[in-house]
């Protein structure tokens, strides 16, 4: 008896996420949905920046706008998984403690 052989057939390639089905609306609301987050949080940025930029400098926070509520960490890649386990819900903005409020590399 002839064993049998299974054809794999393969699919045709595509994207795993289509950014194309946003409308132009969308996008915009998006934009300022963010453009308000970062509003509010940096608000409660510069009352923290001061005070933090002799002790933290070039740490970086995640800070709730809501509360005010804020996480410092050296790395913003652990800062970013402390931000999953503390505020699991809660949109938060990360800044860096420096001059400009930038973290990263340009």
């Amino acid at each position: 008896m002839a064993a049998l052989v299974a054809k794999r057939t393969a699919r045709a390639m595509s994207r795993i996420f289509d950014f194309d089905s946003f409308t132009p609306e969308e996008i915009n609301r998006r934009e300022s949905e963010k453009k308000e987050l970062d509003q509010r949080c940096y608000k409660h940025f510069e009352k923290i920046r001061n005070r933090l930029l002799e002790t933290h400098y070039n740490w970086c926070v995640a800070i709730e706008p809501e509360s005010g509520y804020y996480l410092l960490d050296s790395n913003w890649e652990r800062l970013v998984g402390r931000v999953k386990i503390y505020c699991p819900k809660s949109q938060l903005m990360l800044y860096g403690i420096n001059e400009t409020g930038t973290c990263g590399k340009i």
